[in-house]
This record gives C-alpha cells, sequence and structure tokens, in this order.
C-alpha cells in the first residue's frame, strides 16, 4: 500500500478517526491491529512471518536474556532470517561459481530445481516487506536489553507496538526502542503537533510525489540505457540522481514522521541538510542519520571503533559499511559501493591522525576545493546504485572519463527545479531557526499548501526509491 496512494488516504484516514476516540490503553493494540492489516495488505502469508519473527525475539528476551550465548545466537536467527529472503540467489551464485554448476547462477533454473525437489510448484524465494529495517531494530532492541540501556520487562505486546508501527514500515526511520517506548502509553496531540504533522506529510508529498516525479521522466531514460548517452549527460544525471535520492528520501521519512505526529509520536530526523557537508564523515553525520548512527553503535563500536589505531579504525570503517553495502542488497554494485564507503572515510581519518595535508590552508580555498572533491567521490559512486551491474557502472564512469559523444541529457529544466527545491530545504535543515513560523501563520498558510500540492499531484502512484532496500 503506497504512502502516495488513494487506499493509503482512506485507510489513515479511517485509523486516525478511530484511534483519537479510543481510550488510552486501547490505543497500542489498535495501532497493532492497523500496521498488521497495512502488512497483510502487501502479503499477509508474510504477516504471519513477522508475527513469527517477533514471537520468536520476545522469547530469547523472556528466557535467556542471562545467557552467555542470549546475543550471537538471537542475533543471529535474524541475520538468518535475513540473509534468507535478502542473500538466498547471491549465496546460490557463489556457490555456483565455486562448484561449477551453471544452474546455481540462474534464478530460474534454481527455482525450477527446487521447485521439482520440493514437490512446491512455482518456488521463488520472495522478501518480505520491510525485513532489511525491522531486522535492524530487533537487533537494537535484543543489544540494548542486554546491555541494560532498556530496564523495563519486554512483553510480547511491547516489542510487537514497537516493530508493527506502519508510519515506518515502508523504509524508516529506523528506530530504537527507547525512540517510542514512552509515547505508546498516552499519546497526545495538541493543535500544533496536528499542524506540524499534516505539514510534514504536504512537504513529504511535494518533494516525493510533484519534484521526483517531475524529474524522473528525465533521469530514468538515462538509466534504462546509459551506453547510449554522453559523458556529459552521464555526468549531469549522477549530479541530478544525488538531488533525487535526497528529495525522494527525506521525502519519504517526512511523510513517516508527519503521520506519526498526527498519531501522536514524535520520530527521530533523518536528514539534516546532507549537501552542506565539510568532508565524508560529515556527510554521514548528515545523511540518513538512523542508517549511519546503527552502523556506527551496533557494527563500528563493537568492532573497535577508533581505539585501537589508526590502522584497526580504518579495517573497522571498511567491514562496517562493506556490511551496510550488502543490506542495501546482495550484489557486486552495493558491495562495491558500501567498500568505496568505508575506504574514503578511512583514507580521511587515516589523512587527520598523521597529519597528512594536501591543500595549503588558504581561507575559502580548502573548504572548497575539499567540498568539490568530497562531492564528486560520493556522486559518482552512486552510479552503482541505478547502473544493472558492476560492468555496466565501470563502462559507465568510463565514458564520463572520456568524455565520451552520444544522446545529450534529456529535458534539465525540471531538474534545476528540483536543485533549488532542495536547496531550499537544506537550507530550512541547517538553520530551522531562521525558518522558524508562528503556529497562526502555518495554521492559516496550511490549507493553501495543500490546495497547491494536490493540484500538482501527477496521475499515478510512483514507488519510493529507498523502499526496494
Amino acid at each position: 500500500m503506497n504512502f502516495t496512494s488513494l487506499e493509503f488516504l482512506f485507510f489513515f484516514c479511517l485509523v486516525f478517526l478511530v484511534y483519537w476516540n479510543l481510550p488510552d490503553h486501547w490505543k497500542k493494540f489498535f495501532l497493532i491491529l492497523s500496521s498488521g492489516f497495512f502488512y497483510a495488505f502487501a502479503s499477509w502469508k508474510f504477516l504471519f512471518h513477522l508475527i513469527a519473527v517477533v514471537s520468536i525475539n520476545w522469547f530469547f528476551i523472556r528466557f535467556f536474556l542471562n545467557k552467555k550465548w542470549f546475543l550471537p545466537v538471537s542475533i543471529g536467527f535474524n541475520v538468518l532470517n535475513l540473509a534468507f529472503f535478502k542473500y538466498f540467489y547471491f549465496f546460490a551464485d557463489l556457490l555456483g561459481v565455486f562448484f561449477g554448476i551453471p544452474e546455481f547462477q540462474n534464478k530460474i533454473s534454481l527455482d525450477g530445481i527446487l521447485s521439482k525437489s520440493l514437490e512446491w510448484a512455482g518456488f521463488e524465494v520472495v522478501l518480505p516487506l520491510t525485513i532489511s529495517y525491522y531486522t535492524f531494530q530487533l537487533i537494537s532492541l535484543l543489544v540494548d536489553k542486554k546491555k541494560g540501556l532498556i530496564q523495563e520487562d519486554l512483553s510480547f505486546l511491547k516489542i510487537a507496538s514497537y516493530i508493527f508501527l506502519f508510519p515506518v514500515m515502508i523504509a524508516g526511520p529506523i528506530l530504537r526502542y527507547s525512540d517510542v517506548s514512552t509515547q505508546f502509553d498516552s499519546p497526545k496531540m495538541e493543535k500544533e503537533d496536528m499542524v506540524d504533522g499534516l505539514w510534514l506529510v504536504v512537504v513529504g508529498l511535494f518533494k516525493k510525489s510533484v519534484v521526483t516525479a517531475l524529474m524522473s521522466g528525465s533521469i530514468f531514460q538515462v538509466f534504462a540505457e546509459t551506453s547510449s548517452f554522453s559523458g556529459q549527460a552521464l555526468l549531469s544525471t549522477i549530479y541530478f540522481f544525488a538531488i533525487y535520492l535526497y528529495l525522494d528520501f527525506s521525502g519519504l521519512t517526512d511523510l513517516a514522521r508527519g503521520m506519526g505526529k498526527l498519531l501522536g509520536f514524535t520520530l527521530p530526523q533523518n536528514f539534516k541538510a546532507p549537501f552542506f557537508f565539510n568532508g565524508f564523515g560529515d556527510f554521514w553525520r548528515r545523511w540518513h542519520l538512523t542508517f549511519s548512527f546503527w552502523i556506527r553503535d551496533y557494527l563500528y563500536i563493537p568492532l573497535g571503533g577508533s581505539r585501537s589505531g589508526t590502522l584497526r579504525t580504518c579495517f573497522n570503517y571498511l567491514v562496517a559499511f562493506g556490511l551496510g553495502g550488502l543490506w542495501h542488497g546482495a550484489n557486486l554494485n552495493y558491495l562495491t559501493w558500501g567498500a568505496l564507503t568505508g575506504l574514503y572515510l578511512s583514507a580521511e581519518r587515516a589523512f587527520k591522525d598523521w597529519n597528512i595535508k594536501l591543500i595549503p590552508e588558504i581561507p575559502y580555498v580548502k573548504r572548497t576545493i575539499t567540498y568539490l572533491f568530497v562531492l564528486h567521490i560520493y556522486i559518482v559512486s552512486w552510479i552503482l546504485f541505478f547502473t544493472p551491474d558492476f560492468s555496466s557502472a565501470v563502462a559507465a564512469v568510463q565514458r564520463i572519463i572520456v568524455w565520451a559523444p552520444g544522446v545529450n541529457f534529456p529535458n534539465m529544466e525540471p531538474c534545476i527545479f528540483a536543485l533549488f527545491v532542495a536547496l531550499f530545504f537544506h537550507c530550512v535543515e541547517e538553520w530551522p531557526e531562521r525558518f522558524k513560523v508562528a503556529l497562526r501563520w502555518k495554521t492559516i498558510l496550511l490549507p493553501i499548501v495543500w490546495i497547491l500540492v494536490l493540484l500538482a499531484l501527477p496521475t499515478g502512484n510512483a514507488d519510493f526509491f529507498y523502499g526496494q532496500f
């Protein structure tokens, strides 16, 4: 059920009306039930799978929390659950290469073999909705509970309410239990909360359903056939893809946070002017915050963080972000992207620790050169996100380097418009106090903005790019 669909609008309005007319102690149960219905709309079979996963995690916490093996076994269960559904064909392909079994390297052939062996017609491993996100949330719950960061007893309903929260079930933000645990008991919504929630929703709709929809006709045309377009067109595409990705993902987060606000929840911020960075590390302190903080707290720091010298710190970056790349998808493109990100962060850390200075300390000059270098290194690596395989990504980079001739970038005007929109929202995120508007004016302007955005909405419902992860 897409957040921008008419079906979801009816669903949310019904949930909203019933939810706020229930006693506080029933709200949690109704929200779990509503979220279960939302999840079942995608697949009722996977709803039972998710209930089983939550039940097993509750069972581990309830009966085995004090065992020495609690964390490796419970985390191992969640990782295996994710690995089976998300990486089944990836591992089968590796086995096929290693043992020389070509049938394992072809999904259709492998499905046919397994269908026959298991006597299960039409066998196929399908990725459950939001499995990557709820796996991260469950692992953080297990670790925080074991460390004593969560003091309260965790009943099945408390864990279920944490996982079954439909505003974040599409693509985050990735919650920690402490983010929402105290908000379930007696949710309240003042007038300002409702106005802010509606503003977040309409801003999210504007970013996703208006601006990125305008861009998609241009950049996805290039994605479809990168070998036909010129080096200049491909370079323009990766610039605009960076803008597209920011607007698409931050728009989704705005929708989730807005709906959360309308249900009485304050959900964590996921973006803070990411392209106003001053280095590789600073970018990850601004982009997809709940993901980067999760990588830091549950991978990087457990590996040793920066406590064991520069070389070990660099190794930890490579491992943490390499795994973060594989979290996005089971192929060489995402693994390479993650490894490159770890490499960039490692190089920045090594240069700092070893006091290596490649750029003279001239006011504005160092900042400008650093910014342009980091920007281009990052956005070029995002070619790996929209090319079908690694060889296509390499070929696209080569076409940019040699400035290959070819088809020009199609219809740049909507992308230029998107650039100014992204710049505006970056300013709002970077200096929120300067853009603070009185409640009275927010209330007056709200219906006008809603009408304008609704009039600008295109027909059809485009999926969120990050929904695939």
